[in-house]
């Protein structure tokens, strides 16, 4: 006779293993699609701008409004060449731009012309002046003008290079491109700016921060410029808005990623350039 109390654990341990087998299925299929549903992408963040500041005059350094370290504002001075020279020379177009005596003699030789072919020509009329008398003075009234037009040009030309001094002056005072941190001093006081090396100092611009991250391309196809993501600090484990701020348009041939970078705002300083960050794609 078939024993039914005997069959029955053996049942009832068969079933238990294959729930336990399908539950440990479950578990690891749940695992793989969260992985490959979210997965986290390190990076690390650098300055929003490195600016190599330089200056379009050569010359000495005569003064530097600032130490390594130092925070400037854009606009700030920051450094100021030998300008005695310039100084002079646009003291001299300054006094010669001013200088009006041949405008006000060559207005008055004008005027007086002017009147004198008025007056022959009313002489013309009534027989008393030669029509050659008429055709010298008109002839004389336009040298007048000629001569006005001329010296008023001169007097614009005079301008226009009193401007030109006074803006090559005004550059000989170097101002921040930008705000900013100066991390970089490369000339001193009394050293000589040159042509071939205009290059003066360093400067980053850290109140945004750019995060940098290589993705594959599968990654990149769900991004777009300007799409918000939380980008987390490790060092200082923050977790900040961001937005894309660049994708490249070239995957790179060597590793096959793709570089995405994410502008952070940093304006209370509280990040550093160069911490180690991480995205999440895909959650």
């Amino acid at each position: 006779m078939y024993d039914l109390r005997r069959s029955q654990p053996h049942f009832s341990c068969s079933r238990s293993a294959w729930s336990w087998h399908h539950v440990l299925l479950v578990l690891v299929f749940a695992a793989t699609t969260t992985k490959s549903d979210a997965s986290e992408v390190e990076g690390y963040s650098e300055p929003f701008r490195i600016v190599e500041v330089a200056s379009d005059e050569t010359g000495v350094v005569e003064s530097l409004m600032l130490r390594q370290g130092d925070s400037v504002r854009e606009g700030d001075p920051i450094m100021r060449l030998k300008s005695d020279m310039h100084e002079a020379q646009l003291a001299i177009a300054k006094q010669q731009m001013t200088v009006n005596g041949r405008q006000q003699a060559a207005e008055a030789e004008l005027e007086l012309t002017q009147l004198r072919l008025q007056k022959i020509r009313e002489l013309n009329e009534s027989g008393h002046a030669r029509v050659a008398e008429v055709v010298r003075t008109e002839n004389e009234y336009k040298v007048a003008i000629a001569n006005l037009t001329a010296v008023e040009e001169e007097l614009e030309t005079r301008r226009l290079e009193y401007e030109r001094l006074a803006t090559q002056l005004a550059r000989r005072t170097l101002r921040a491109p930008c705000d900013g941190v100066v991390t970089e001093l490369l000339r001193e006081q009394g050293e000589f700016v040159a042509p071939n090396q205009p290059q003066v100092l360093t400067l980053v611009q850290l109140d945004r921060l750019l995060a940098n991250f290589a993705l594959m391309p599968s990654q990149v196809s769900t991004l777009k410029i300007d799409q918000a993501i939380d980008v987390r600090f490790t060092d200082s484990n923050r977790k900040v808005k961001g937005a894309v701020y660049f994708i490249s348009p070239i995957t790179n041939a060597e590793s096959g990623t793709v570089l995405v970078q994410v502008v952070v705002d940093n304006s209370d300083g509280q990040l550093r350039s160069g911490e180690r960050c991480s995205i999440s794609l895909g959650d």
